[in-house]
């Protein structure tokens, strides 16, 4: 089976779409370019799940029982 090879005009936090899946167009740190997925703010993630950020009682109530660094 033959793959067909496409030529991509892409820059630097440009947006691909491949099977469904966006990654974000990052340089390589060689002088190119290569993809990742891209950072997504949780913000937007809350909004997609309908979930908020925990408040400092409910973080600390949720936390109580777990082992300490002494840090702080």
């Amino acid at each position: 089976m033959a793959t067909a090879v496409k030529k991509l005009d892409l820059r630097v936090g440009g947006l691909v779409e491949i099977d469904g899946r966006r990654y974000e167009v990052v340089t390589d740190g060689k002088g190119g370019l290569t993809i990742e997925p891209p950072i997504t703010p949780v913000s937007e993630l809350d909004a997609r799940r309908g979930t908020r950020p925990a408040s400092a009682e409910d973080f600390a109530r949720l936390t109580a029982g777990f082992p300490s660094d002494g840090e702080g």
